[in-house]
């Protein structure tokens, strides 16, 4: 493999220290944000007001003890995770697994394209062994403090794992020979095919998603006409300009979460809306089960979430999306592409002068060298999404649908109910979407500065008396 002949003739100790830093302030930023979740749950030990009424005191207890249960295991997960990457740079663990996927074939082949498959098997069975520890403290600690039930005996575990390995390796060993194949194929320059084979793909997608991807969740129809919601709806589509033949709703199989998004352009742009979000699903209560009736929006509550939908739509937050996600990747593989022909990268991880695997390269950049980089970014891309659905919320707002969307954000968190307090600095670095509270919050605030300029026109206006003096 080419390297880059202008790297600096930096020291590999030098080289694996900054990787273990990485390591280091990854995981540990990590784990604080963890510990300010998993504080702000053990804080907060009554309903909010917000969601009184809505959420049982019993229910809201119970979703406590769950977040409870999950922050700490994840800062379980975290630590042990830390500790063993730490360990895997520091006794050269990679050259070391390369080797032993080289002396399995050695009698065979001594070709990096076959070796890479076994590489990639051993790392898998090492990766199983890895969340063992997780896995005992899950089981072993958490669901005897939290009285969370067991779901499967240890047995059965180890059934699941053996499965999971060899299902893996069906997928992952003709990917792992096309990776090598390709890098080896395509050259020194092979990450911006890479990059342009993606954004190919993702721009077919668009087109291709409601044909291949949307019959496995369920069937897709346009919004019947001459019913209560379609006259709904299309008062609002109306008044956006949206044309309410590209509403649509999916008859789901199995999904039982409510949801409703926009995508597309052009004459592929459609808002979709599941079942799930109709009251009892659209359907006759005596076709249901026991626990889905009574679930779903009103007319009206579907209608605001239209809305936020048709703000997604006048924004271009598809397009933006589009673009957003298309540069960050380029910019990815960039740098991924900067790092990968870095030969004191492999040096420092412990391999011999000359020697750099390329799937090991792509685990070794993407997993600690681009981490500064892929957390900024995913910080950043959090950022815009949280920001996207602020503003689509507004928007259901200026359409006057903020009452019946507040209502309706309501209604689906109580249909599936979870844990609704976030600290503000997890759910930045976590959610795509703002809480339930936060979105609550939001649209008081827009209700109350609508009510004090309508208050300040009012006062701005002059009175009939004042006009007849004038006038007089």
């Amino acid at each position: 493999m080419a390297f880059y002949d202008n790297w600096p003739e930096w020291d590999p100790k030098v080289v694996l220290a900054l990787l273990m830093i990485i390591v280091v302030l990854g995981h540990v930023w990590e784990l604080i944000l963890t510990k300010r979740q998993q504080l702000v749950c053990l804080n907060s030990i009554i309903v909010p007001e917000e969601l009184r009424g809505i959420i049982p005191p019993d229910i809201f207890h119970r979703a406590r003890i769950y977040e409870l249960h999950k922050m700490e295991l994840q800062s379980w997960k975290i630590a042990v995770d830390m500790v063993l990457s730490l360990a895997e740079l520091f006794f050269g663990f990679y050259p070391f697994l390369w080797g032993l996927a080289a002396k399995t074939l050695a009698k065979a082949t001594h070709k990096e394209l076959w070796i890479s498959p076994i590489f990639v098997f051993y790392m898998t069975i090492y990766t199983c062994v890895r969340f063992l520890p997780v896995l005992a403290y899950d089981k072993c600690i958490l669901e005897l403090r939290y009285g969370v039930q067991r779901q499967f005996s240890c047995y059965l575990y180890c059934c699941i794992a053996g499965l999971a390995i060899i299902l893996t390796q069906a997928f992952l060993a003709p990917v792992t020979l096309l990776i090598v194949f390709t890098v080896t194929m395509a050259g020194y320059w092979f990450f911006l095919y890479y990059w342009g084979a993606w954004a190919i793909f993702t721009l077919l997608l668009v087109f291709l998603f409601p044909y291949c991807c949307i019959p496995c969740i369920g069937r897709q129809s346009r919004l019947s006409e001459g019913t209560a919601l379609y006259t709904d709806v299309k008062r609002v589509c109306d008044v956006a300009g949206f044309p309410v033949k590209r509403v649509f709703i999916i008859r789901t199989k199995t999904m039982q979460y409510s949801n409703a998004y926009f995508y597309g352009s052009c004459c592929m742009k459609r808002i979709v809306l599941f079942d799930t979000l109709l009251l009892n699903k659209g359907l006759d209560p005596k076709e249901l089960r026991p626990y889905e009736v009574g679930r779903g929006l009103t007319n009206q509550q579907v209608t605001g979430v239209v809305c936020h939908e048709l703000g997604h739509w006048k924004y271009g937050h598809f397009y933006k999306t589009t673009v957003l996600m298309k540069l960050h990747f380029l910019l990815t593989m960039l740098l991924f592409g900067v790092f990968f022909h870095c030969p004191q990268l492999y040096l420092g991880v412990g391999f011999q002068p000359g020697i750099a695997p390329i799937i090991v390269g792509f685990i070794i950049v993407l997993r600690f060298a681009l981490t500064p980089y892929l957390m900024l970014a995913n910080f950043l891309i959090l950022w815009i999404m949280r920001h996207n659905e602020f503003a689509a919320d507004r928007y259901a707002h200026r359409l006057g649908y903020s009452t019946q969307l507040s209502s309706a954000l309501v209604k689906i968190y109580a249909d599936h109910m979870s844990f609704p307090v976030f600290d503000d600095c997890y759910s930045r670095w976590h959610h795509t979407h703002p809480t339930i509270l936060q979105r609550l919050a939001y649209q008081r605030r827009l209700d109350f500065d609508a009510a004090i300029k309508t208050m300040d026109s009012v006062k701005a206006k002059p009175t009939g008396k004042n006009q007849a003096s004038e006038s007089g």
